[in-house]
């Protein structure tokens, strides 16, 4: 079984200049763990905390398939909605896509 997930990254955001003249400086944060989430009664995905592959996130299962076409596929669209790549994720780990479609 596949997943989307995206582990916590460290970003910096850039400085801001404001309109009185005062500059926001250079920042860093960290990102969120995240999993793609499917709601159970409607045919949407929700990107949200990610809890383990069992765990739940306002009530919705963490959305898994079988074949690595469709979660590709996933991924994709979820790309081009929220530019946001995500990593495909099986049980053992981290899922190298690019030695997976030479298979």
């Amino acid at each position: 079984m596949y997943y989307l997930r995206k582990e916590p990254e460290e970003k910096t955001i850039p400085p801001i200049p404001l309109t009185n003249g005062n500059i926001i400086p250079e920042r860093k944060f960290m990102s969120d763990d995240r999993a793609v989430y499917k709601a159970h009664e409607f045919s949407r995905f929700y990107r949200g905390g990610f809890k383990g592959i069992d765990g739940r996130y306002q009530g919705m299962k963490v959305y898994t398939c079988k074949t690595l076409k469709r979660i590709l596929e996933l991924r994709e669209s979820t790309l081009r909605a929220t530019n946001e790549l995500f990593d495909v994720y099986d049980e053992t780990g981290k899922v190298d896509v690019k030695e997976k479609n030479n298979e």
